[in-house]
């Protein structure tokens, strides 16, 4: 008896799992969106990607099929992007490949692919994430077509990194963390070496891999200094110059008349290649004082490299790279044509230049001798969903279509000499109900580009503030303030804002305020929430009416609070800085997702009577999604199934959409409401009545506003509206199984 119950439960249990796998029930788990977006009357092919700030490129064979792909690690973020070459040799055409990332193992601030042990299968070169200004090896190995790497690991010194002798002990190999090192085979010997400047920034260090002069494995990493000063010349500790020695056996001598003034910087960025074809390597240098690059000449040999002449607008018989600032190269074969090919973008992760900041150069000489030519200066960025800094969305109908439309906040433009363009995107939804997509109206919405240097970082939100049944718009800034934008147009019509009122109700918290409006408290009037930087959250209460706001302006003083749930109890953690809150209702409760300075999502419930309490962690990682550095969020049922899709920006300035299993309560319209025989609701609009028939005396009904906060409760039989203002509203009718919103107008 008892192995017939097992038998039956494994039936079932079989019959369960061949339901879920196979029915069609809607996604269950946070699956990329991929909604088609147009820009300029094109259909973005890598709309995805999250943006790309400061790329570093590799080449890497991610499906097998032979062909060069490019591997993108951003520093911003330290993202992984794969990108899968689908265009014919001597196409730069890609497609995003998500599903290679979870591949990759964590990474921070470089990563370069190679293959040192020469079997074929790429291997990874990053900076350590236990020991700061070193560097650890992944091993790379492909089983059934899949990669997967493991930590390279030593026997002696510190073992988790790259080390060379000294002193009669070990110590690591340097390489700053803002630095990009040289990862290649420098003497022609078959494996792998290492080029890195020293930590004052002056010299470039030699290290020499032993593997073949000692005969060891080619999975051997054995390092020895072999140069302090390869290539003879000297960079200066506090700016970009260089100085070439005389000599081919000597060092260049100190910088003269240097008065040791300005910033001392170890910052540079090292492409060794063999531009002319002689066997040697050249370098081509990016440095933390320069927007343009620095080219060497080796006039030496693979055995002692000389540098014997420099080009400082390097390609000087081309288009000259000049892109602000802390600049770094990469030799990758781009449009798979066998040929190498340059790409040059900052190595810088905030505040370099942002927009025709990736320039391509396509090789049209050889592989062993190339010739740079510029294509573009927006590489890939311009196939992409980019809005070039710090992106926050928001969900309206602008229009009043029916359609879903969406508004980006930005951290704007940054222009050479570090100015700022501030701006905010619209994207119009040019679907339908069911299949939304989307097409970039304008960058600059409301022309908020006017404003000056001292605002920016805008973040949107929506909601009627003033009760009078359309939405306004609020937007907090990088100062600490909010703008308001009362919308006019009245219910039902396209948006008509006014002209901003800034620091409105004087409210100030601090820097990069991202508000959003919602009833928390219960009592029928919008409150204001907003997240920032420094580890508070910040509940502001509306003592006002429903016509007439009122808010007190300083978030410490009761009834607000810089506390609300508590969500920071161990005091400034970096990791959860930037709270970015959005709140949703799910079963008729509040919950709220938070994006985080280290790019995961929170997920908190208990909100409802809890405002001065604790709320609770219901989920640290939400979706185990991880877009980018200072994650914002923002939910809407973009194309009808019931079930929040997800927008999610971050600090590079992209945006990605998801699918969630987080539901939306239902919407239906009157007629269907009416002919269903359980509920009538006439008549629709209304002015000073409104009657209710129902079926089901456990039925409940309330009157909310379009942003789910309580008005009043309706009762059936004749309902006395009149105090109602005129506008949109949403009826809520609750069942013990279901609950649905009905939209109905007030005249």
């Amino acid at each position: 008896m008892q192995n017939k119950k097992i038998n039956d439960f494994s039936f079932h249990l079989w019959v369960c799992l061949f339901i879920l796998l196979h029915s069609d029930l809607p996604a269950q788990t946070f699956d990329l969106y991929d909604i088609p977006v147009y820009k300029n009357g094109k259909l973005l092919s890598l709309p995805y990607t999250g943006g790309i700030r400061a790329g570093q490129f590799s080449n890497i064979d991610l499906n097998g099929d032979g062909v060069m792909d490019l591997f993108v690690f951003d520093r911003n973020g330290d993202q992984v992007i794969p990108l899968v070459h689908t265009g014919n040799p001597g196409e730069a055409k890609f497609r995003y490949a998500p599903e290679y990332v979870p591949w990759f193992p964590p990474m921070q601030n470089w990563a370069v692919i190679v293959d040192f042990n020469r079997d074929g299968v790429p291997d990874i070169f990053t900076s350590s994430l236990d020991f700061p200004g070193s560097i650890a090896v992944w091993r790379g190995r492909r089983i059934n077509g899949r990669l997967s790497f493991s930590l390279v690991t030593f026997d002696y010194g510190l073992r988790r990194v790259l080390q060379f002798p000294i002193a009669g002990g070990f110590t690591q190999i340097y390489v700053s963390s803002i630095d990009f090192p040289g990862i290649l085979d420098v003497d022609g010997d078959g494996d792998i070496d290492i080029l890195s400047f020293e930590p004052e920034g002056s010299l470039m260090q030699y290290y020499q891999n032993q593997a073949v002069e000692e005969n060891l494995p080619a999975d051997s990493l054995k390092y020895i200094r072999k140069d302090v000063c390869w290539g003879k010349f000297r960079e200066n500790e506090f700016s970009q110059e260089i100085t070439l020695s005389s000599d081919p056996f000597s060092c260049a001598v100190n910088f003269t008349g240097d008065d040791g003034q300005g910033i001392r910087h170890s910052g540079s960025a090292v492409l060794a290649f063999d531009a002319d074809g002689d066997g040697d390597m050249d370098l081509l240098l990016g440095d933390l004082a320069n927007h343009h690059m620095t080219f060497l000449h080796n006039g030496g040999n693979r055995q002692n490299a000389w540098m014997t002449g420099q080009d400082i607008r390097f390609p000087s018989y081309d288009v000259p790279i000049d892109i602000e600032i802390f600049l770094g190269a990469y030799y990758v074969d781009v449009d798979g044509d066998g040929r190498r090919d340059l790409i040059a973008t900052p190595n810088e992760a905030f505040s370099a230049e942002n927009a025709n900041h990736i320039w391509f150069y396509r090789n049209k000489g050889t592989d062993s001798s190339p010739i740079f030519e510029l294509v573009t200066k927006s590489f890939l960025v311009d196939e992409m969903l980019y809005f070039y800094n710090a992106s926050h969305p928001a969900f309206f109908d602008y229009n009043a279509d029916g359609l879903t439309d969406i508004l980006i906040g930005t951290n704007g433009i940054i222009n050479k000499g570090g100015s700022r363009t501030h701006r905010m995107a619209l994207l119009k939804n040019i679907g339908t109900p069911s299949s939304p997509a989307f097409e970039v109206v304008t960058e600059d919405y409301l022309g908020f580009s006017v404003f000056d240097e001292f605002t920016g970082r805008f973040a949107p939100a929506f909601g009627d503030l003033d009760g009078d049944g359309d939405i306004d718009l609020m937007i907090g800034d990088v100062r600490g303030f909010l703008y308001y934008l009362e919308n006019t147009s009245g219910p039902g019509n396209p948006v008509n804002f006014k002209s901003p009122v800034y620091r409105y109700s004087n409210i100030f918290v601090g820097q990069n305020a991202k508000p959003q409006l919602a009833d928390l408290d219960g009592d029928g009037l919008p409150d204001i929430i907003v997240g920032e930087k420094n580890n508070q959250f910040n509940f502001i209460k509306n003592v006002g009416t429903k016509t007439n706001p009122s808010f007190g302006a300083f978030p410490g003083v009761f009834p607000n609070t810089e506390s609300l749930g508590n969500l920071y109890p161990g005091g400034n953690d970096f990791n959860t800085q930037n709270g970015a809150p959005f709140f949703y209702k799910e079963n008729n409760k509040w919950n709220m997702l938070l994006g985080i300075d280290i790019g995961d999502i929170r997920r908190y419930d208990q909100i409802e009577g809890n405002i001065y309490g604790s709320f609770r962690l219901a989920d640290e990682k939400v979706g185990n999604l991880r877009p980018g550095r200072r994650t914002t969020v923002a939910m809407e049922d973009l194309d009808g199934d019931g079930y929040y899709e997800l927008a999610v920006g971050n600090e590079r300035g992209g945006l990605t959409f998801y699918k969630t299993p987080f539901r939306k309560e239902s919407m239906v319209n009157a007629d269907e409401v009416n002919n269903n025989g359980n509920i009538q609701i006439y008549p629709n609009p209304a002015t000073d009545f409104i009657w209710l028939e129902i079926s089901n005396i456990d039925m409940k009904c309330k009157v909310m506003n379009l942003s789910g906060q309580y008005i009043m409760d309706l009762s059936p039989g004749s309902n006395d509206i009149r105090e109602l203002s005129s506008g949109m509203y949403y009826i809520q009718v609750k069942a013990s199984d279901s609950t649905r919103l009905i939209k109905f107008i007030k005249l």
